[in-house]
């Protein structure tokens, strides 16, 4: 429609001319001031939008919810994520824990057996076995250090560990420095006692410390102190001796930070850098604060590698959108390399192995039964364990465990398989390792009792074994086993196909204890003693005996000794008194203090 002004008449009547529809009328929004019907978004409002659209919702690298959704891209923050990264101060890592002896928050375990935890992981520098020390002496009795903490409400467990530990001169002589900086900071005189680690990619030091102040009350040391205080101090001490981080150090600290599968420095520089509401980080040139290009090349190069690792998009050249939780999934990366590293190292000394052989497990799903390869310390901390089993199933498993009294006692080498369980209460399931034979696979072939391969070629359900790995390995076991019984007599071959003779694990097992029976008989000038279905022992447990049929346990009744099937429970009761009464099938029925039904 076209509208056009009217002209005036002289005789004051108005008439409209013929370009009555010169106007054009545009309808637009409401409240349209006139302006472009859309304006140009910005470069990171398209950022953003594309951000939200991937969901990045007003959420963290670490996966923590931000204020809101408002941007943060303003000047200086660049600068101080430089900052942050250039430090020239040595860092230290303490992580610490107040352990309770008892009450409800009691959940660890004793003190004597964290000890000696410590002392079984502890290596030196020069690789010997390491013991503990203090603040006067190298050596120092831990038993009498754990008797004295025994009526304390608590104890002190830190773990101090210097990133440039493998360059101080004495990593004693600085843990002595740092507790002593720590008394005058406390203001009391401190019970401790220390072992160092060097079998690790990060030497450290473990101190316990005892939870009594020297006017004989309970030490109470304030949070902060803890968290920041005994850090600081540790920090300065390192410090003191190797002088600032010189540039060169930090630059390929920084280097090695851009590939590496763990949270960086350079990750909490993105962190710093990015939008908190959009998790996006923009790292292209010609913004308005002036930037180090070498950090900007460092922080591009991690912002790649984070993409290939799935925790960061691409939204345009130089930014990228930070995923929720990249904190977390990091952290869990860097434990799994920890624990291939660890596995690895446990198999370098048999046949290599292919890490798609590894299986990392909490609680597996199925019983797990081979070879232990090696136990240890998972959290050094907590005393939490974990163990490695080259397994029959081909796989070579990493299981971890509450407590290394949950992996059991037998060697490495032997054959272990796991058991699970729930208390009857409904509490959480737990796992331990049981111990199925304390003799590797080549000592059994040859041995004269009962063995795990034994029952296993007699077994009516077989356990699967894989055609590689350790099942392999006892497939060609078992083989050579069959061949040993045929040469003794209590087998024939037909082939491929073998028969054993009748009761084989009863004669192999009365043969062996004959034999062992004999040996205690001379060493003791006692005469074995055996008892029938029904019958009664009582006498004192003297030792344990490690046989290829199993443990046993030697009970001296004053007029002779006996040779029984051994329980884990008897180890309490070493040099006392204890009775059972015989069961059919060998077992034993022990009455142990006033609770009955060890069973056996």
């Amino acid at each position: 429609m076209r509208v056009s002004p009217c002209r005036a008449l002289s005789s004051g009547r108005f008439v409209m001319s013929d370009r009555d529809n010169d106007m054009r009328i545009r309808p637009g929004r409401i409240r349209n001031k006139g302006t472009s019907a859309r304006k140009a978004q910005s470069f990171v409002g398209q950022v953003m939008g594309a951000a939200r659209k991937a969901g990045h919702t007003g959420y963290k690298l670490n996966g923590s919810k931000g204020r809101g959704r408002g941007s943060q891209f303003g000047r200086g923050r660049f600068a101080g994520a430089a900052r942050g990264l250039s430090r020239t101060q040595r860092r230290v890592v303490i992580k610490a824990r107040v352990v309770r002896h008892r009450g409800a928050r009691f959940r660890s375990a004793p003190l004597a057996k964290h000890i000696a935890y410590l002392k079984r992981e502890g290596v030196t520098r020069d690789g010997r076995d390491a013991g503990m020390f203090n603040a006067e002496a190298d050596s120092v009795d831990d038993r009498a250090f754990a008797e004295r903490c025994e009526e304390d409400r608590h104890h002190f467990r830190f773990i101090v560990s210097p990133e440039d530990a493998d360059r101080l001169e004495d990593l004693r002589a600085y843990t002595r420095d740092l507790m002593s900086q720590a008394e005058r900071d406390l203001g009391t005189k401190l019970d401790w006692i220390g072992v160092d680690h060097w079998n690790t990619d990060n030497p450290h030091i473990h101190v316990l410390v005892r939870g009594r102040a020297d006017n004989g009350k309970d030490l109470v040391i304030a949070r902060d102190y803890i968290s920041r205080g005994f850090r600081s101090r540790a920090e300065q001490l390192v410090e003191l001796e190797l002088g600032p981080r010189a540039e060169q150090e930090i630059a390929s600290e920084l280097q090695a930070e851009v590939k590496a599968e763990r949270w960086t420095g350079l990750d909490r520089a993105l962190q710093g850098l990015a939008d908190d509401g959009a998790g996006v980080a923009d790292l292209r040139p010609g913004s308005p604060e002036p930037r180090d290009p070498e950090l900007r090349k460092l922080l591009i190069g991690r912002a790649q590698t984070l993409e290939g690792l799935g925790l960061a998009d691409r939204l345009a050249p130089a930014v990228w959108s930070l995923k929720p939780g990249a904190q977390e999934t990091l952290r869990d990366l860097a434990e799994r390399g920890d624990i291939i590293k660890t596995m690895h190292r446990a198999m370098s000394g048999g046949p290599g192995r292919a890490q798609t052989d590894f299986a990392i497990e909490d609680t597996p799903t199925a019983p797990v039964l081979g070879r232990l390869v090696e136990r240890g310390l998972h959290d050094e901390l907590r005393g939490e364990a974990y163990a490695v089993i080259d397994a029959v199933d081909g796989s070579v498993h990493h299981l971890r465990f509450n407590d290394l009294d949950a992996t059991g006692d037998t060697p490495e080498g032997g054959i272990v398989e796991t058991r699970v369980w729930r208390s009857d209460n409904g509490g959480r399931q737990r796992m331990a390792l049981v111990g199925r034979s304390d003799l590797n696979l080549e000592t059994q072939i040859g041995a004269s009792g009962a063995t795990w391969l034994d029952r296993l070629q007699l077994a009516k359900t077989q356990a699967p074994l894989s055609m590689g790995g350790f099942g392999a390995e006892v497939r060609e076991a078992l083989d050579r086993r069959a061949d040993h019984l045929v040469a003794e007599g209590l087998a024939t071959r037909n082939g491929r196909r073998v028969t054993f003779a009748r009761d084989l694990l009863k004669t192999l097992r009365e043969r062996e204890l004959d034999a062992a029976a004999a040996r205690v008989e001379t060493e003791t000038g006692l005469l074995r003693r055996n008892s029938a279905e029904g019958d009664r022992i009582s006498g004192t447990y003297r030792r344990r005996l490690d046989l290829a049929s199993g443990r046993f346990a030697m009970v001296d009744s004053g007029l002779g000794f006996e040779l029984v099937p051994w329980k884990p429970q008897l180890e309490r009761h070493l040099g006392q008194t204890v009775t059972g009464t015989m069961t059919p099938g060998g077992g034993i029925d022990w009455s142990l203090g006033r609770k009955r039904g060890l069973g056996i």
